[in-house]
């Protein structure tokens, strides 16, 4: 359509009557949810609430231009937007151009149920740019300010507050979308609706690298993952059905394995037969 953007097509989508009404869901999505969020997916919330006030609650910022003002890459942006559109903050509307192509989401952010008092939620009156503070935040802020006074202090805080940053990477549960991109697309996606974190998902990939060496295929891993799909399916399938004794990765190494091996005996079967020939 000509004029993607027009007012009177983007008006429609308005989600909020005020941007007080807006900032007040905001706040309660990260409220409920912020440990849950990576900094970077915040700060694509961030950067999407500021674009989305003057028709209220919609944006069709590009994702290069979020990547620019969150100070991360477009990737990542996209990981972050997934992620929100996944709780539920966020929906994307595709548009397309008037030669058929397509064009620039907009991208409108939703109510949440508000199921936290607003009193009880930190700073009420919060402008678009503080729109991810929180009490955690201001503490840090005023201790900050007083660790100033003294350089062995901000010395011994500073070591504090890497050493927690730390801790809190390391006992933070990565999702799907932290997988390697080693790990073929198409295993992500049928392991993560029962194993959502990348730490699993990798693991059971390990499994199926490990198979694939001991039967020693002539082709690459990437045209057999079909195989290793089919034996997680038949493994999930063993699960609902109780038929797994041992471990759950055990018992997937065990179904995938002798589906490789069979695949293998496949491969080699052009080679008894040249070999029958020459014989005869």
């Amino acid at each position: 359509m000509k004029n993607q953007f027009s007012y009177d097509l983007v008006k429609k989508y308005q989600s909020f009557e005020s941007v007080e009404e807006m900032d007040k869901h905001v706040r309660a999505f990260l409220y409920h949810n912020k440990s849950k969020l990576s900094e970077s997916t915040v700060n694509v919330l961030k950067t999407l609430y500021t674009h989305s006030v003057k028709i209220i609650g919609v944006s069709f910022a590009k994702y290069d231009y979020i990547a620019e003002k969150a100070n991360i890459s477009r990737r990542t942006v996209i990981r972050a937007m997934n992620k929100l559109e996944e709780m539920g903050i966020i929906k994307r509307i595709p548009t397309s151009r008037p030669n058929g192509k397509r064009g620039v989401n907009i991208i409108v952010i939703q109510k949440i149920d508000l199921t936290i008092p607003s009193e009880d939620m930190p700073n009420n009156n919060m402008s678009p740019q503080l729109v991810t503070a929180d009490v955690t935040t201001e503490n840090k802020k005023n201790q900050d300010n007083s660790v100033m006074k003294n350089n062995n202090k901000r010395k011994n805080v500073q070591t504090d507050n890497q050493q927690e940053t730390i801790e809190s990477i390391n006992n933070k549960e990565l999702d799907a979308t932290f997988v390697p991109s080693n790990v073929p697309k198409s295993f992500v996606d049928t392991v993560k609706p029962f194993f959502n974190s990348a730490k699993q998902i990798y693991n059971l990939f390990q499994r199926v690298q490990i198979a694939y060496e001991k039967c020693k295929f002539d082709r690459p891993l990437d045209e057999l993952i079909d195989i290793a799909v089919e034996s997680f399916k038949a493994t999930i399938f063993a699960k609902k059905m109780e038929k797994i004794k041992k471990t759950f990765e055990g018992y997937f190494y065990t179904v995938l394995y002798s589906n490789f091996v069979v695949e293998k005996r496949r491969e080699n079967r052009h080679l008894l037969y040249d070999f029958l020939n020459d014989e005869i």
